[in-house]
């Protein structure tokens, strides 16, 4: 013990040093986690935030996806051809494959009654994209993309904007 005493006393300024260095690492090793967490996503939690939770309520069913692909399929001369339907979160992707000689008429026509298919609470909560695709990889109409967005502050629209 006395050893351990004389060589404590011997190196007593080193040994505050080393004790001081300790803390102000650990304290910079905490202060570096902290920040790092602050500054990136938290891969537990949705990469949607909260948003989802009010659509978890009303959700797009195999059966609901049926449903619009039968009415895009059977609108008009039935040239219209469902590639994909895919919801995520409060946005339902609907991509659709037509002949490069359709004129964007009939799908815009289609889309404003495409509407009639969804119920109030679904067109309150969802975002519906339309993307629409020629048959032809070349073509001077296609691709556009409509755009119907949700009810925000108790206002939404009721029908869908188009771009190339």
């Amino acid at each position: 013990m006395d050893k351990f005493l004389s060589f404590i006393k011997k190196h007593k300024k080193g040994l505050i040093i080393l004790f001081v260095c300790i803390i102000i690492i650990g304290l910079m090793i905490f202060g570096v986690r902290k920040i790092y967490s602050y500054l990136t996503v938290d891969v537990k939690k949705s990469e949607y935030g909260d948003r989802c939770d009010i659509t978890s309520d009303i959700p797009i069913t195999e059966e609901r996806k049926k449903a619009i692909k039968k009415y895009i399929e059977g609108y008009g001369e039935k040239l219209m051809k469902v590639v994909d339907i895919d919801p995520k979160c409060n946005l339902i992707d609907i991509v659709i494959q037509v002949p490069d000689t359709l004129p964007i008429n009939v799908v815009k026509d289609m889309s404003k009654e495409l509407l009639s298919v969804f119920s109030e609470e679904e067109l309150r909560y969802y975002e519906i994209e339309l993307m629409v695709d020629s048959e032809k990889e070349e073509s001077e109409v296609y691709p556009i993309m409509g755009k119907r967005r949700k009810e925000i502050d108790g206002e939404s629209i009721n029908y869908f904007v188009w771009s190339k």
